[in-house]
């Protein structure tokens, strides 16, 4: 039989050395993936077009943006990069960390989650009701408001009603994976919602390992 390896409980103070390793990786390896494959889209002229209209096949006349049109597809995969580093440290963890401290990282990742969309969407609510507010500034802000309500809603769920943070993950995470299947219609809202549905299904594996 396979030799079972001892399962232990991390303290503050080694979480916070293993966040800020895994954050430094995942940082480093999505910059790398991003870079990689910016570089690829460009040798391959991917997202240039003709100049001047309409050219034959085969002719080299054509126009490429400064970059900008392949900022989004940068931005996924540095997303797709950290969240592989992301994926490999929760496997290691389920194998190494007792049942507490896997619950107690899955409580933190939920934590990171919300603060992906809590941060920039309070950014964004501080910089439409700067004076005068139009109308459309205060829908928008409503709209921010209610985003960062909804993803609290696992959070909340793991401290006050932990049984059902599973279930509730599940039923957030179709919002994310909406964006992401329409994402030709909500292309903006892309690069946050690959991290939040990401760090959404890690937690929920963390969360019923633990």
């Amino acid at each position: 039989m396979p030799q079972q390896h001892p399962r232990r409980r991390f303290g503050g103070e080694q979480l916070f050395l293993l966040y800020l390793a895994l954050g430094s990786v995942a940082a480093v390896v999505g910059v790398v993936t991003g870079a990689v494959g910016l570089s690829v889209m460009s040798a391959l002229k991917i997202g240039c077009r003709p100049a001047g209209g309409d050219v034959l096949p085969g002719t080299e006349n054509l126009y490429c943006s400064d970059g900008t049109g392949k900022a989004l597809p940068a931005l996924l995969l540095v997303g797709l990069g950290g969240l592989a580093v992301l994926a490999v440290a929760t496997a290691l963890i389920i194998r190494r960390a007792d049942a507490a401290t896997t619950i107690r990282i899955a409580r933190h990742a939920l934590w990171l989650a919300t603060g992906l969309v809590a941060v920039p969407g309070v950014l964004l609510m501080s910089w439409v009701l700067t004076p005068p507010t139009t109308m459309r500034g205060w829908g928008a802000a409503a709209l921010m408001l209610a985003a960062i309500a909804f993803v609290t809603l696992p959070l909340i769920t793991s401290y006050v009603w932990p049984a059902r943070t599973s279930a509730v993950l599940v039923s957030c995470l179709a919002v994310p994976v909406a964006v992401l299947l329409a994402g030709q219609w909500l292309v903006l809202l892309v690069p946050i919602a690959l991290p939040l549905a990401g760090i959404w299904l890690l937690a929920r594996w963390l969360w019923r390992t633990g």
